[in-house]
Formats: C-alpha cells, sequence, structure tokens
C-alpha cells in the first residue's frame, strides 16, 4: 500500500492531492451529517425551549418546522444573509423570547393540524371496478357469455 502512495505521489502528485482533499472534505460532512441525524433524533432535542443562543436554523430542526414557516414567524426578511440568534430577534421584533416560543409552537400545532387534514393528504385514485366478461340476461331467460371477438 505504502509502494502504491509513493508511486502515485511520485507520478500523479496533483491527482493525489486532489483525492486525499476530497476524502477530507467527505469525511468532515460525513460526520457532520452523522453528528446532526443522531442529535436530532435524540427525543431530549426536539421541541426544546428557545434559548438566547439558539439560531432560527436550529429552532427549525428542533421542532421540525420548514424553513418558510420559521421565516414567516420570526419575520426574518430584515436578517437577510446573516446569521442571527434569536436574542437578535426578539429584541427586533419587541417581544419576549417566551413569547416567540409560543409563536413557534402555535405555528407546529398549525403544522400539523394542515397536515392531518383528509385534503391535504395523498390520496389513492379511485378506481371503478371493470366487470369481467360476466354472464348477460337475455329476455327470456337464457344467459350468454361476451366474448372478446364480439360474437355471440
Amino acid at each position: 500500500m505504502i509502494k502504491a502512495l509513493k508511486y502515485f505521489w511520485k507520478e500523479q502528485p496533483i491527482a493525489l492531492s486532489a483525492l486525499v482533499l476530497a476524502l477530507c472534505v467527505l469525511i468532515f460532512f460525513g460526520v457532520r451529517f452523522v453528528f446532526g441525524f443522531v442529535y436530532f433524533h435524540d427525543p431530549a432535542h426536539r421541541n426544546e425551549a428557545l434559548q438566547p443562543w439558539m439560531t432560527p436554523k436550529y429552532v427549525g430542526m428542533s421542532y421540525r418546522l420548514p424553513p418558510e414557516i420559521i421565516r414567516q414567524v420570526m419575520q426574518l426578511e430584515a436578517f437577510e444573509g446573516r446569521r442571527v440568534k434569536l436574542s437578535d430577534v426578539v429584541e427586533r421584533m419587541d417581544i419576549t423570547l417566551p413569547e416567540l416560543e409560543a409563536r413557534v409552537r402555535a405555528a407546529k400545532s398549525a403544522l400539523q393540524q394542515e397536515k392531518g387534514r383528509p385534503g391535504h393528504q395523498k390520496q389513492k385514485p379511485a378506481q371503478s371496478p371493470e366487470p369481467a366478461s360476466e354472464p348477460s340476461r337475455v329476455p327470456n331467460g337464457a344467459e350468454q357469455t361476451e366474448k372478446k371477438d364480439g360474437a355471440t
């Protein structure tokens, strides 16, 4: 293995450097994804009480709310392009942190109710029953079966 790396380093140093860099980036984002996945699937980190250090993205992930709803509830248009904390949001909105938490919880329950409505869920298309070639009644009481070629 070491011989092969020495050979590749001697013959293709740029390609080997690119490969090593790509592997480092892959490992970094893979570990970050796994930690985030495990962290937010822990029930202790769901619907947490809001703290001033939290970001809107953290709140959205904790409450499982889409970014559009978080932007609407927290009025984030003024902060476009900046990373903000909830302390900045409540200061700009001129409300307290518990009031913001009540708004977030109300948005969460409204989203759950909307998802729970029958019209919101995907429904299977109604299938019309196709009659199989059943015997048809003839006025004199005799029965005939319909044939596919049209002959009776």
